[in-house]
């Protein structure tokens, strides 16, 4: 694999950090008894708290060069898809089934999507079929209906690391996460403008914090590596699939056997993709 291991440090950081958040997110989207905004608005809050703790630094490593733009302005599209996908697909699905497929596939399509730079050998193939076969023993347990919520949210994570892959050449990590936020936060916050106000609690600010943090430490693990080793970057955060499964161990909402084993399939085939 040949990561920096600061590179490495950070990624499995950030794999911890984002199942915490998730987890934490997934619990108010399910929560029938609040209202079916509850979701967004905890998002929302989250977004705007992550977003006012991160400013500092973004404007401390200011760095923007001005072929970066262009790069920002589809990340910054592909990030207020991603979160709205999100938030529809845990409406529909618990998190240890919808955050598996969404997370497990990215990394596959990513290493679709950087094939003409990379080429496609024997331990890739392998690693897709093995990743393949994760999904569908975590989805089995799923309807359709579930499973067709959870891929678009892989496939709006990979346009958006891509992207970022090839942007975070020409910007530092934290301005640019944070300039890819902007679009998001100023929207949804001037769309619900109460979301702020009733979600001032202890659950969205962990869920904002632990998502711009995660979030900052994967960009800043993309930065650190080369365009060929951005698809071992990816899937190595995968490993946050794991970290959600025994979260959710903890809640009301339990994992099945099935779920589990595909998310150890799952995490196996990563581990292919990551190594080889």
């Amino acid at each position: 694999m040949g990561l920096p291991p600061l590179a490495l440090g950070l990624v499995l950081s950030s794999a911890l950090l984002h199942a915490l958040w998730n987890v934490l997110l997934a619990g108010a989207a399910a929560d029938k008894g609040a209202g079916t905004g509850k979701g967004f608005d905890v998002t929302i809050a989250g977004n705007a708290f992550g977003f006012v703790a991160w400013t500092p630094l973004a404007l401390a490593r200011w760095r923007v060069e001005d072929a970066a733009w262009g790069y920002l302005a589809l990340s910054a599209c592909f990030s207020v898809t991603y979160f709205l996908l999100l938030n529809v697909a845990y409406a529909r699905a618990p998190v240890h089934a919808a955050y598996p497929i969404a997370r497990g596939l990215a990394p596959v399509l990513l290493l679709l999507l950087t094939l003409p730079t990379g080429g496609f050998h024997a331990g890739a193939v392998l690693g897709v079929l093995v990743i393949s076969g994760g999904i569908f023993l975590t989805s089995s347990g799923a309807d359709r209906r579930s499973v067709l919520a959870a891929a678009p949210v892989a496939v709006s994570l990979t346009c958006y690391t891509y992207v970022a892959s090839l942007g975070l050449r020409h910007a530092d990590p934290a301005t640019y996460f944070w300039l890819t936020m902007a679009p998001l936060v100023v929207v949804t916050c001037l769309a619900r403008p109460g979301a702020i106000r009733s979600r001032f609690q202890p659950a969205p600010l962990v869920i904002g914090l632990g998502s711009f943090a995660a979030h900052g430490l994967a960009l800043a693990a993309i930065s650190l590596v080369s365009a060929a080793q951005v698809a071992a970057v990816a899937a190595l955060r995968e490993t946050g699939i794991l970290f959600v499964i025994a979260l959710t161990w903890c809640t009301a909402r339990k994992p099945t056997r099935t779920a589990a084993l595909g998310a150890g399939v799952i995490f196996a085939g990563v581990v292919i993709l990551a190594v080889t």
